[in-house]
């Protein structure tokens, strides 16, 4: 078996079909697609029934109760059989031939342990924007680091050796479980292709976790994003100017859990004056780096100070 497509299946009846044609029709040679039905109450587990009926490349887990999306994406990385596993959330589709495209490249470059394909974020809403990583481009767990791959964590729009699942699974109980994930099973890639093929559609809905701010969503995205900064600061091979753009995507996250009602949590980190001033980087960027620099570990309260007298 050379790939397997993992798909959580929760409540999602009006765009399940849509979902799994998109899949049917990719034209790769040699797959398999769990679907995994997490209890979900409407008729998305009938619906798995009919296309493992009609189509002899998928089949479903029935599970009992609703578990979450981590519990049944590692239900389906326990039952996968591929050379290579990929993710598809079941509200959301892939472009016809993107699978295909990227496991023929994936051919060219065997020794690429992740390949990272182009997406179109929040697709179907204002604020929809297309993120491509690269053109057919080598890099390991440093450069993926240094280019802010990071900021697109997603565990969809890769395709992964299954061996580096072996000793990882997303956590069960956590919202943004990709962020605590995804750049831990990337630090053990060997070599991370960056591909400018195909294209995955996230969707967003009313209702998603992205739309939606609770007090553990915020705070769980900033664990899992000081999480991160720690494995970064680890990494001897990262310039300080990768640590600046880090922390400060860092201090981003955390500046919301203040204007939130939480407190600070994150280490302090000296970004020099200079640095900032000089630094080769957008507009935006560097005014954030100087404030940082003259205001130290005041930064993150000023700011989330400063945004909620603007909206009042």
């Amino acid at each position: 078996m050379k790939l397997t497509i993992i798909i959580p299946v929760y409540k999602v009846e009006a765009y399940l079909d849509f979902c799994l044609k998109s899949i049917a029709r990719q034209n790769v040679e040699d797959y398999e697609v769990i679907l995994v039905d997490d209890g979900s109450p409407d008729r998305s587990g009938a619906l798995c029934d009919a296309w493992v009926r009609k189509d002899g490349r998928f089949r479903v887990i029935h599970c009992p109760e609703n578990r979450g999306l981590s519990a049944a994406r590692n239900r389906g990385l326990d039952e996968a059989r591929g050379e290579y596993v990929t993710f598809v959330d079941s509200d959301d589709y892939i472009s016809p031939h993107t699978l295909q495209a990227n496991m023929e490249l994936l051919a060219l470059h065997p020794e690429a342990d992740v390949l990272e394909y182009p997406v179109c974020v929040y697709h179907g809403t204002a604020k929809a924007y297309r993120y491509t990583p690269g053109t057919c481009e080598i890099t390991d767990y440093t450069g993926w680091a240094h280019r802010k791959g990071y900021i697109h964590s997603y565990a969809w729009n890769k395709i992964y050796k299954r061996s580096l699942w072996k000793s990882l699974r997303f956590p069960e109980g956590r919202w943004y479980e990709d962020v605590f994930t995804i750049p831990a099973v990337l630090r053990q890639a060997r070599y991370i292709l960056r591909s400018d093929k195909g294209l995955y559609y996230y969707c967003s809905r009313q209702g998603s976790i992205s739309n939606t701010f609770c007090d553990k969503g915020i705070n769980d995205l900033l664990q899992a994003n000081l999480t991160l900064y720690r494995t970064l600061s680890d990494n001897t091979n990262l310039n300080d100017k990768d640590l600046d753009d880090a922390y400060l995507h860092l201090c981003d996250h955390q500046i919301i859990r203040i204007q939130f009602g939480g407190s600070l949590c994150i280490p302090e980190r000296k970004i020099p004056l200079r640095r900032a001033l000089f630094a080769r980087r957008p507009l935006n960027y560097r005014i954030k780096a100087i404030l940082k620099a003259l205001s130290g570990n005041r930064y993150c309260g000023i700011v989330a100070r400063t945004r909620k007298v603007l909206k009042r």
